[in-house]
């Protein structure tokens, strides 16, 4: 059987069951709660001033990011910049997560960015793609992902596919690689611009053997940036919630201030809405 250690670095992903503690659990609802509240807040008040959330990040440097779903624009889709915002997580959740990844990796690791996905019932689905494809704009080339679910993720209310070994799968062709501290990873071909930009090609997803990862609330899952992953629309009655803090590693920098003061600069901008369900991706120029 296949050490954790192992399992990562083998299919770039790992499932730690109840990975935070029923306190830390009760921390993250208590987060989500309030800075869901807030998310509305802001969103009414967009609407009601009739003024873009691209303008209004411009001016609002500090503020939580909001992303409403693509039917309802008083409907939170997303939020983030949940470390710049709250000190408890900052302090917190944040250090326990560094642990977790430096077991995995034997390397430091800082926060690159996070968010906070509702999975609203109806909503939600995010096609195949690879998670590097948003970053590809700064520096690092390997992040790792920790995924935190408050609410149980299943197939119907729209959990996370992962493939059993995607390189496996693949191994017949030849795509680019990344030389990163994970080892040679490729990137695989996706589509460029539109609300298709960064979903992986239809033959590649095709030919890859998918499976549901199923998780409680406090089962974590910890996947690198290159692991093709999606979920489809929540098909139950109630939302499924997770949290998604996704670190570099140290060497390269941090780079958590930079990458949000580009999106509050440029929140249309397609690299911060790839393979998502929303209606600000554009074109690319």
């Amino acid at each position: 059987m296949l050490s954790t250690q192992d399992e990562f670095m083998d299919r770039g992903y790992v499932v730690l069951e109840q990975g935070l503690s029923s306190l830390e659990m009760m921390l993250l609802e208590k987060v989500s709660a309030n800075l869901t509240e807030h998310a509305e807040r802001l969103l009414q008040r967009m609407h009601s001033s009739e003024e873009s959330a691209t303008e209004f990040y411009r001016d609002h440097p500090e503020e939580l990011i909001v992303v409403p779903e693509i039917d309802n624009a008083l409907k939170v889709c997303r939020f983030e910049y949940i470390k710049g915002y709250n000190r408890s997580v900052r302090e917190q959740i944040v250090p326990k997560l560094q642990q977790y990844i430096k077991q995995l990796t034997g390397d430091e690791f800082v926060l690159f960015k996070d968010k906070c996905n509702a999975k609203n019932p109806g909503g939600g689905a995010f096609k195949p793609h690879q998670d590097v494809i948003a970053y590809n704009h700064l520096k690092p080339n390997y992040h790792i992902t920790v995924a935190i679910f408050l609410d149980e993720s299943t197939v119907e209310n729209g959990c996370l596919y992962f493939p059993k070994n995607y390189r496996d799968d693949l191994s017949d062709h030849h795509f680019p690689v990344q030389n990163t501290s994970g080892g040679a990873l490729p990137i695989l071909p996706s589509y460029e611009g539109g609300d298709r930009h960064g979903v992986i090609q239809q033959e590649v997803v095709n030919q890859i053997e998918w499976q549901a990862v199923l998780a409680q609330p406090g089962d974590v899952v910890i996947f690198d940036s290159y692991v093709p992953h999606y979920s489809e629309k929540n098909n139950s009655d109630h939302s499924r919630r997770a949290m998604f803090y996704t670190f570099n590693a140290q060497g390269y920098g941090d780079f958590y201030d930079e990458y949000y003061g580009m999106k509050h600069r440029e929140f249309d901008h397609p690299s911060f809405h790839v393979a998502t369900p929303t209606r600000h991706r554009k074109s690319k120029q």
